[in-house]
């Protein structure tokens, strides 16, 4: 049983992980242990699917040593089935492969070795720990070699011992088994020229080089996926071969008894055979044996390229009644197939097929069994998850799995009450995130419960940018466009919910609300479906193969899976905001839901124009001239009464709203004189009383502001408060406070501060501290328990009431958003700060 993973301080635990799997084959593992490990950027995440306890699993540690994209992780096979040591080998975009320790019996990992020798990208990797202990690592890149490495027990490193040279042939896939009753290897490599080659090696005699075997001819294009499985105690085996021809190929290797029974078949036997091909191994015994090479099948059922073949685990140790070999194979024609003998008709068969229907997805790219074959995981092409579940009568049920964006997270917002959060990417896509509350017992602990996407409900032609909630149910986003859009929830999101989250919408009459949304063809806007409109379109006879509205209202009891995501829980689009000449670089909305605020990528000070629109009409009420290059970030103060600007020309403004003319003026505006920047300012944001705000820059400085007291004239004026944070090796690209005083005699705030580097820090800071250093260190969310890219937004669970329950248990909650596609929460525990 895995914990949750808290820092060393104790004060900060992570308790949702949401991001996508690479967009690369052989980027996700399911090991004997029953964790599955997928590459996400540059990072491996731990995950727990926890199937057997009739739970939802979660990401319950991440891993991050690469430079570059994660391309393949494998768990490491153990031959000895005592061995309990569980490591993993990834490879990786920065030419390297890493060998992850499993630190026993903590359940985590640590890189310990990282494997250099390649020239190009490593692209594949296998690896086998045998009975002595000796571990063989094979990878293979895109300088066209495979090498072989060797770490031998008690020894601290591994060693390079062969490089395999294929010219200017691809590697494309790799697979690695033992051989029964023997101490050889036998390595299959699927290559680009459509061929696979096999290669053995004898360790008995203690020879760590592989030699060449035989070529394996049949496939007509790229061979993408090899696995092996041991048929019986005898030393069969069989190879699955998987390729872009759309064809599996199985070949059966057979031990004869003598090599001259293998010629006395061919001389006498007059029947009609594939040609077959032999090899001699050495037995444990010292004995000789021969193995024999055929063609077992050809099966054709997809009509897509095959990523990914897969038998069903130790098929032999199931009941009699199930006793039969089991091939997933995965195909980017959206379907899985499970493949099995007949012995009725002599053929392979697909006893069930598993896939996506309609959406905008691109087929799987990898699909697992589950240890004990019940259960299979798939990777779509975009990222995400498929599961599905064996139930006792045999038939296959979608099961509940994890998600995410599948490029950078550009920000993140949470709803006015502090239930679920909504994050935008440049993957196109908007995100809502929440809780799964099973029950409807008063939740005491909510803790026990995971987070979850719930809804996709903008699935875009443009990447995104930036998002700002205006209720409960509505939102604003902006992507590259000039145009900002204007999103209502359904009728259908708030009934599920309310049902799955357990949120309160007594507030909104949803029966005004559309049903649910739909793209039309070749359309960007989500248009509204009522309930007449779906009445009716279930009702006409099916004219034409795409019809007009693909929703289906959803009655959910656990959060959606990836089709219906996709499909099902679009949000209408109810207005646009045009008035920027060149693409929406941020947005802010007011707390008192009144106003939204927005600028755009600009290179002149009218450009650069920050427009106010009042959220009733979406009508513009002025436009806010202050800055020279594109503002960065705007910040409503939390009495909606000032708007902060911070900008690419390294200076912030303040505006504040007048009553009497019923707009924002500008109160301050920073210089060159008193600006402190001197880079580009990224990032803001005010504290809760809104009577500080902080400024941080590429210059490695965060500057708290406040009123001048000292000022002489008239004007309103802000200077610094104290000395500003200085942290000269980072750039700070997000800020934000707490939404209370951590101590309300000294008047402590808690802030957080996201860098380039990935690492998020927690600081106090207090206004009364007249000291050099007024900045105190809480924590430091480095490697696994941050970021390892871009920060790109932090943003503190609103506190509507310290009547809220996990402020009566003095927990916060703090998510944050990167340009490692992760979207992460975290529960800090006060109780730890004062």
């Amino acid at each position: 049983m895995i914990c949750n993973k808290m820092n060393k301080f104790e004060q900060i635990k992570t308790v949702y992980v949401s991001s996508a799997v690479n967009s690369s084959p052989n980027c996700l593992d399911w090991g004997v242990n029953g964790l599955v490990i997928y590459g996400s950027c540059n990072a491996i995440h731990l995950y727990d699917p926890q199937i057997t306890n009739e739970s939802d699993g979660r990401v319950v540690s991440s891993f991050v040593a690469h430079t570059m994209r994660v391309n393949s992780v494998k768990w490491v096979q153990n031959v000895d089935s005592s061995c309990c040591q569980q490591d993993i080998v990834s490879c990786s975009t920065d030419n390297t492969a890493i060998l992850w320790e499993d630190i026993q019996p903590t359940g985590f990992y640590k890189a310990y070795e990282k494997l250099i020798g390649h020239s190009d990208v490593v692209t594949i990797n296998d690896a086998i720990r045998l009975a002595n202990q000796t571990l063989v690592i094979v990878t293979a890149a895109g300088d066209c070699t495979v090498k072989v490495w060797i770490k031998h027990k008690n020894e601290n490193t591994s060693e390079c011992v062969q490089t395999i040279d294929f010219d200017s042939v691809l590697c494309l896939s790799l697979k690695m088994t033992l051989l029964s009753n023997t101490n050889c290897l036998l390595l299959a490599c699927g290559l680009s020229n459509s061929k696979i080659q096999l290669y053995l090696n004898d360790f008995s005699n203690g020879d760590s080089v592989f030699l060449p075997s035989h070529s394996l001819i049949g496939h007509e294009d790229w061979v993408r996926s090899l696995d092996f499985i041991s048929e019986d105690n005898l030393g069969n085996l069989y190879l699955a071969s998987g390729s872009q021809d759309s064809v599996i190929r199985l070949w059966k290797f057979t031990v004869e008894k003598s090599y001259n029974n293998c010629i006395s078949n061919k001389e006498f036997d007059d029947t009609l055979k594939l040609e077959s091909k032999t090899f001699n191994v050495t037995k444990q015994d010292g004995s000789d044996c021969i193995y024999m090479i055929q063609l077992e099948t050809v099966i054709s059922g997809h009509d897509g390229w095959i990523y990914g073949v897969h038998w069903k685990p130790n098929y032999f140790t199931d009941y009699i009644s199930e006793k039969k070999m089991e091939l997933l194979s995965v195909s980017m024609d959206k379907t899985l197939a499970v493949w099995a003998y007949d012995e009725d008709s002599g053929l392979w068969v697909d006893i069930i097929r598993l896939g996506e229907v309609g959406g905008n997805t691109l087929g799987f790219y990898g699909g697992k069994f589950s240890p004990d074959g019940n259960s299979i995981l798939a990777q779509g092409h975009n990222g995400s998850f498929h599961l599905w579940t064996k139930n006792k009568n045999g038939s296959w049920t979608p099961g509940v799995t994890i998600g995410g964006h599948f490029g950078s997270v550009e920000d993140i917002a949470w709803d006015p009450e502090g239930k679920y959060i909504v994050s935008v990417s440049s993957d196109q896509t908007s995100r809502i995130h929440a809780q799964w509350l099973k029950s409807n017992k008063p939740v005491n602990n909510l803790h026990s419960y995971n987070w979850h996407e719930m809804a996709r409900p903008q699935v875009h032609g443009y990447n995104m940018s930036s998002v700002a909630m205006l209720s409960s149910i509505s939102f604003v986003s902006s992507a590259e466009e000039k145009v900002i859009r204007a999103f209502q929830a359904p009728y259908n999101f708030l009934e599920n919910m309310s049902q799955l989250a357990k949120i309160n919408f007594d507030s909104v009459d949803i029966t005004k609300c559309p049903l649910g949304a739909s793209v039309p063809s070749l359309g960007l806007s989500n248009k509204a479906v009522s309930e007449d409109d779906f009445k009716n379109n279930t009702s006409q006879p099916k004219k034409k193969d795409y019809p007009e509205h693909y929703f289906i209202p959803l009655s959910l009891n656990q959060p959606p899976t990836e089709e219906d995501l996709i499909q099902n829980t679009l949000w209408p689009e109810i207005q646009k905001l045009y008035g920027h000449v060149y693409e929406v670089y941020c947005l802010a909305s007011s707390f008192n839901h009144k106003w939204l605020a927005s600028a755009a990528k600009a290179t002149s000070l009218e450009l650069a124009s920050i427009i106010i629109w009042n959220t009733e009409n979406f009508q513009q009420i002025q436009k806010l001239i202050s800055h020279n290059l594109t503002v960065t970030q705007l910040a409503f103060s939390p009495d909606s009464r000032n708007l902060l600007s911070v900008s690419r020309d390294r200076t912030w403004s303040l505006f504040e709203y007048d009553i009497k003319t019923n707009s924002f003026i500008i109160i301050s505006k920073s210089d060159k004189h008193t600006g402190i920047h001197t880079r580009i300012i990224w990032c803001c944001a005010w504290t809760h009383d809104s009577v500080y705000f902080a400024t941080g820059s590429r210059d490695g400085k965060l500057v708290i502001w406040g009123r001048n007291d000292q000022s002489v004239d008239s004007k309103i004026t802000y200077c610094a408060k104290t000395n500003p944070l200085i942290v000269s090796d980072k750039s700070f690209t997000a800020v934000a406070f707490a939404p209370t005083l951590i101590s309300e005699c000294k008047k402590t705030y808690l802030l957080a501060v996201g860098a380039d580097s990935g690492n998020i820090s927690l600081y106090k800071w207090s206004s009364e501290d007249k000291s050099v250093t007024p900045w105190f260190k809480i924590a430091d969310l480095i490697n696994e328990f941050g970021h390892h890219l871009t920060v790109k937004k932090i943003k503190f669970q609103p506190l509507l009431c310290k009547t809220d329950l996990r402020y009566r248990k003095g927990i916060l909650q703090m998510a944050s958003c990167g340009a490692d596609m992760m979207v992460r929460i975290y529960d800090i525990y006060l109780k730890d700060f004062s």
